[in-house]
């Protein structure tokens, strides 16, 4: 008896030492995900482990806001923390709530993929048919894989074939849940299962932004986030950013996760809104924003990474929208407008977009 009490006394040693070993060692997983568990509307507002500066740049376009008497009206119908207007030469409106400013830092949650859009905009202008290149072409493990035949504008039309599936934050075996808190974004996304042939099946899924950013990284040969900030970040955003590693020297978060100031978040919009052009420079290729207003195929109704609407005042209209965040683009008008608080947006956000149109491009406003 004593010997089976001793041997059943070694055994649960060793498995709680196996236990404890488990879970030290996915600590930064568990970590994290706890608090994507334990937000209110599912998106934490701090979330712990290594992140990565994206610099800024001396050649964003400056802005300037002014007393608008039609914003405070259109915030105070919603839970409003920051409400920003502005056209293509920098000129706008503001809203704030107490306590923020239009250099408050904001994570951007889902706004982040809209980043994705514009930096394979720069990539086309190098490699013409980039968009409907297959991806293996540049991942080697996808050549004997149907999701190697996935392409870029599949991907950013939301065709992939890959489900979304049920968020499950606290198991570790979820893609998702792996896709979100570690310790390796880029290993869940290549191991995502693909239901649908690519190209059949609309569905919006966290894998495709980051499959772009793999397959970003391998063209060019440097991590994504190095080429996020040499080639757009630098020359959009006038202050410094972070993303979220999924651990200490490995990849960014390119689906969400992104903390950069709210007048950053708004020149991402009026790069759009003007067409490609910072002021008088020419940064993507002419032509390129009207390539993401094109209906994709199988969804009418989203256009390259963006959703698109028919706006009775400002035409063709982009729309990046998550939860509590809200970018609208109307490049027609050469304005955008961003919002920042928590529940549904405002229902006359898009009323702003039909105030009088920016004036000429070359024209650049101190802020």
């Amino acid at each position: 008896m004593r010997r089976a009490l001793v041997i059943l006394a070694v055994f649960l040693l060793v498995t709680a030492a196996l236990v404890a070993g488990v879970l030290a060692s996915h600590w930064p997983f568990w970590a994290r995900a706890w608090q994507w568990q334990m937000a209110a509307d599912g998106w934490p507002a701090v979330l712990p482990g290594p992140t990565q500066v994206l610099r800024g740049g001396a050649v964003a376009l400056p802005l300037h806001f002014d007393a608008d008497p039609a914003l405070p009206a259109i915030a105070a119908g919603a839970t409003t923390r920051i409400l920003l207007v502005a056209g293509a030469d920098g000129r706008g409106g503001a809203w704030f709530a107490p306590g923020y400013n239009a250099n408050s830092m904001v994570d951007g949650r889902g706004l982040a993929t809209g980043l994705l859009t514009p930096i394979y905009g720069l990539l086309a202008a190098r490699y013409p048919d980039l968009l409907d290149t297959a991806a293996s072409t540049w991942i080697q493990r996808g050549r004997a894989d149907p999701r190697g035949e996935i392409t870029p504008r599949q991907l950013l039309w939301q065709l992939s074939g890959f489900r979304a599936g049920d968020f499950q934050p606290l198991n570790p075996a979820s893609r998702w849940a792996q896709l979100v808190s570690g310790p390796d974004f880029e290993r869940a996304a290549l191991h995502w299962k693909q239901p649908w042939p690519a190209g059949s099946h609309f569905e919006e899924s966290p894998v495709n932004s980051q499959l772009l950013a793999i397959q970003a990284a391998r063209m060019t040969g440097m991590p994504y986030a190095r080429l996020l900030e040499q080639q757009l970040w630098s020359q959009l955003a006038a202050a410094d950013a972070t993303a979220l590693l999924d651990h200490p020297r490995g990849n960014i978060a390119a689906h969400c996760c992104l903390r950069a100031t709210a007048a950053d978040w708004l020149r991402l919009g009026l790069l759009l809104a003007a067409r490609g052009r910072i002021g008088a420079r020419q940064l993507l290729p002419a032509g390129f924003v009207d390539q993401i207003a094109i209906d994709s195929p199988v969804h009418s109704g989203y256009g390259l990474g963006y959703r698109l609407a028919e706006d009775a005042v400002a035409g063709r209209v982009l729309i990046l929208e998550t939860t509590g965040r809200k970018l609208v683009v109307a490049p027609a008008m050469r304005r955008a407008v961003l919002w920042i608080g928590t529940g549904p947006p405002p229902a006359k956000l898009q009323r702003l977009l039909g105030a009088e149109t920016a004036s000429s491009d070359d024209k650049l406003v101190t802020e």
